[in-house]
């Protein structure tokens, strides 16, 4: 199972060339085509978010179930799999963020990777570090949900 956790925080050089952390890239799956899906966060303004394939799959058909032309599949599908980019991995483990991507982004010469769990955001660190604070001022008293052991009868 992938677990992308952490903030790793990298260089981007004037190509928009940035490194995958070492520990993002030891999750993906080995192979002849490395790659990673990005597209612009429908929900966090300013972050982009990345998955691999078997993950824009699950997506796909987690976006296909709302039927097509429904209000919602339309708006998943423009905003989520018709802006997401294949982004090869290359043998230094670096990926080039597209340049429409960095400016909406605005991510000019650091990106910060930040862990999610199955996917991971890459953010400017002044704009994560405006989220991150808003985040923790908002969100004081929840706690995660129980869940039951694995096998285990629900």
């Amino acid at each position: 199972m992938l677990l992308f956790t952490g903030e790793h925080r990298n260089k981007v050089d004037r190509k928009g060339r940035v490194s995958l952390p070492s520990d993002f890239r030891a999750e993906l799956p080995e192979g002849e085509e490395r790659v990673i899906y990005i597209y612009p966060s429908p929900k966090r303004k300013m972050a982009l978010e990345a998955i691999n394939r078997a993950q824009l799959e699950t997506l796909s058909e987690s976006i296909d179930s709302f039927g097509i032309y429904t209000p919602e599949q339309e708006y998943f599908s423009a905003t989520i799999l018709g802006r997401a980019r294949k982004l090869s991995i290359d043998g230094e483990g670096r990926i080039v963020l597209p340049d429409d991507f960095r400016e909406a982004s605005e991510i000019t010469d650091a990106a910060l990777f930040v862990g999610a769990g199955k996917q991971f955001h890459i953010w400017s660190p002044d704009h994560y570090a405006n989220f991150s604070t808003n985040v923790q001022q908002l969100t004081p008293g929840f706690s995660l949900p129980a869940t039951p052991p694995r096998g285990a009868p629900s």
